[in-house]
């Protein structure tokens, strides 16, 4: 059975050095508040669905950890919600929400079966010239528990002031701190003539506690529900978290509900993820329903760019219950849909498929729905039905309902068959959904399967395509997939010289003891297990090797190995499939020799 306790308890008392984090700069001040800065004009009018809006958090973890980022921080709509991909306009839009369309022959290399790719782009009747967002009551929602200190909580404040530091004089702004309990920290407070004082707020914002979320939703609800009736303008809840609740419910489905119910009285959850620790499955549920959407904030870049380019739009609610249903031509079926969560699509006894988007948000990234077509089941052995030049090869509808005036409108559309070379953005949605299919799949072989060579081979097809790909806009994917190639290579032992940033990559597996001096703990055949997770495991002879006997949490750089709980830090140095472990204090050495076991 494992426990968690500290390891090489026989050692005595070693100095640790406290891991130290960059210091974090400050937001730029807050504006004048003679200046007129609450209607900020949008230069590009976008439009794109809810739910995750990025995977920085993925892409954080691909840099942090050890291994690979695990698979569920990974979502396709996040990944697409960093690109724009507004399709070529058609028609125009005469109404507040419509359907753009094209298709493209498929190549999906992990789908050979897929025929046709076609992208659903969406697009509106609002001038970008002249649009200006509605004045903004924002409860701010801060997650003060005690896995917020340090970084994550430093990076809310920033985002904070940065938030204030862009409203408008007659915007307000309120706090609602949780941890243990839960109250209201500021009230809301119009910034005209007291920003300084809603700015020393922010700044006193202290982390302790644990992590009742749910306390915390409410009660930020209820400032925003007794507020919003003396409001002329959008109340919206920003939710500052690393999404690691253990306190009252924690499931999804009781946010969920709240956020619904929330929505339905016109108030809207923005999602700000925050933290190594942050649960991106949960905030992914959460934000995809009515009214939601979902951002990480990474670093003190990531404050700036996504609150500079993104603010406005990001509490800007465009319609609501979208429903697009696609109907395929005879003879051919949708064999993947991609840009929402799985549980928004039903498929319906016709053959069609029924699409749920709950919210849709004005955008500086265009969004879309993006299909895979392929031949239809009894056609398996037959050729693939032709279609006339005007025959479509799909029809889509679509339904919705305006989200400020509630009122309902619609949409229809025909698919025809591709005609000319596809548009870059269409491309690039091909590439992306190409990319998410296989970034998932390597992470998976490589965490829930223990196959780094699969997850090798994956990736490194994956980076072959987008080398090759010609694209514009996927630099930051080609250095994504490079970084995550870089590590499945070590793990799969297809790397000789590794550079020092992968260092720490040598000394992960399952090693077994040859030699212990000063561990009066451990013998000779016990074994060691560094996981991908920053988890050593310990197996002793003594209690048996089966299962696993310690375990602690670790950390590491290319020389030192810190047990966290055992406050103990080893030097470490791999010769071949030789890791040795040596411990240096005042009065007593201590030292570990070990083989890399074999592969299973």
């Amino acid at each position: 059975m494992t426990t968690r306790s500290t390891l090489f308890a026989a050692l005595l008392c070693a100095a640790v050095s406290p891991l130290t984090y960059p210091a974090f700069a400050n937001t730029p001040q807050a504006v004048d508040d003679d200046e007129d800065t609450q209607d900020i004009i949008v230069t590009a009018a976008r439009v794109r669905q809810g739910g995750a809006q990025d995977i920085k958090h993925f892409r954080d973890m691909a840099i942090q950890e050890v291994g690979l980022p695990r698979p569920e921080s990974l979502s396709v709509e996040g990944l697409m919600g960093e690109h724009d991909l507004t399709l070529p306009t058609r028609r125009a839009c005469a109404q507040l929400f419509c359907l753009d369309t094209e298709a493209m022959a498929a190549s999906l290399p992990t789908r050979p079966d897929d025929r046709l790719f076609v992208g659903l782009g969406f697009s509106t009747n609002i001038d970008a010239a002249t649009w200006k967002r509605a004045p903004l009551n924002l409860v701010a929602v801060v997650d003060k528990s005690g896995s917020m200190s340090g970084q994550p909580l430093a990076l809310v404040r920033d985002s904070l002031k940065q938030i204030v530091g862009q409203m408008g004089p007659e915007d307000r702004f309120s706090i609602v701190l949780y941890g243990d309990m839960s109250h209201v920290f500021l009230a809301p407070t119009t910034l005209k003539g007291h920003r300084e004082d809603v700015l020393a707020a922010i700044d006193s914002i202290q982390s302790a506690g644990s992590t009742n979320m749910e306390a915390g939703l409410r009660v930020g609800y209820d400032t925003a529900f007794a507020d919003a009736p003396g409001f002329k303008g959008n109340t919206r809840l920003m939710l500052f978290t690393d999404e690691q609740p253990n306190v009252g419910n924690t499931d999804a489905g009781s946010f969920i509900g709240m956020a619904k119910e929330a929505s339905r009285r016109g108030i809207g959850l923005t999602t700000i993820g925050v933290g190594v620790q942050f649960d991106g499955a949960l905030a992914t549920k959460v934000s995809s329903t009515r009214g939601g959407n979902l951002f990480f904030i990474a670093n003190t870049e990531d404050v700036k760019t996504t609150f500079e380019k993104q603010l406005d739009t990001m509490v800007s609610e465009l319609a609501h219950d979208v429903t697009i249903t696609m109907s395929p031509a005879d003879g051919y079926k949708l064999s993947g849909v991609f840009g929402v969560p799985a549980d928004t699509m039903e498929q319906l006894s016709d053959g069609a498929v029924s699409i749920t988007v709950p919210t849709a948000f004005l955008s500086t990234q265009g969004g879309g729905i993006f299909a895979a077509v392929a031949k239809a089941s009894d056609r398996a052995n037959l050729p693939a039905a032709a279609l006339a030049p005007d025959t479509p090869l799909m029809r889509v509808s679509l339904s919705y309902v305006d989200a400020g005036s509630g009122k309902a409108g619609a949409d229809q559309i025909a698919i025809m068959p591709p005609r000319g070379e596809a548009s870059v953005p269409l491309r690039t949605a091909q590439a992306l959904v190409d990319q998410y299919l296989a970034m998932r799949d390597a992470t998976t072989a490589f965490h829930a399967k223990g196959d780094p060579k699969t997850a090798y081979q994956l990736l490194n097809g994956l980076r072959a395509r987008l080398d090759g790909s010609n694209l514009p806009d996927l630099k930051q994917e080609r250095e994504l997939v490079g970084n995550m190639l870089g590590k499945a290579a070590v793990f799969a032992g297809y790397q000789g010289e590794i550079p020092k940033a992968l260092q720490p990559l040598r000394a992960m597996g399952k090693w077994e003891i040859t030699r212990v001096e000063g561990f009066t703990d451990l013998r000779r055949g016990d074994r060691l297990e560094f996981t991908d997770d920053r988890e050593l495991n310990t197996y002793r002879t003594k209690s048996g090797i089966e299962d696993v006997d310690e375990s602690e949490d670790f950390e590491i750089n290319e020389k030192q190995v810190h047990l966290v709980d055992s406050k103990i830090v080893l030097n470490y140095r791999v010769v071949g499939d030789r890791l040795i472990l040596t411990h240096k204090s005042f009065d007593n050495n201590g030292l570990i020799a070990l083989r890399r076991m074999p592969e299973q």
